[in-house]
């Protein structure tokens, strides 16, 4: 037979040994929950590292995707300028003017810099 008392708190109390511990048993194991996922949240270097790997095999994986699109890149434009040499030839140095003319910054910088390349390789052979 068991018994209820109810407190002054709401909940009813069983005084049934085997049903105290039951319940002691149900709380423990949930507070365990708790702190484990607590100490999960809090442990930092953990999580910083489990961050560094995911952005790693990230990264691979775009790397790996990255080089597969090259290679058929490659093979396309070698297919097309040996079936279509001059149209290739053609189609490379628009797509150059049209991407100096959309953003001219970088070609200026590239350009100078193989200007002073060139003066230093001059100067350096002329005191030779």
């Amino acid at each position: 037979m068991t018994s209820t008392d109810h407190s002054t708190n709401g909940h009813s109390q069983t005084a049934d040994p085997d049903a105290l511990r039951a319940e002691i048993a149900r709380t423990r194991a949930g507070l365990g929950e708790t702190v484990e996922a607590l100490a999960a949240k809090a442990d930092v270097k953990a999580r910083a590292q489990e961050a560094v790997h995911s952005t790693v095999e990230t990264a691979k994986l775009r790397m790996r995707e990255g080089v597969e699109q090259m290679t058929v890149n490659a093979a396309y434009a070698t297919r097309e300028l040996r079936t279509h040499p001059r149209q290739s030839l053609q189609t490379g140095m628009r797509r150059l003017l049209d991407s100096a003319r959309e953003r001219p910054a970088p070609w200026v910088v590239a350009s100078a810099l193989l200007v002073v390349a060139a003066l230093v390789g001059f100067r350096s052979r002329r005191e030779a």
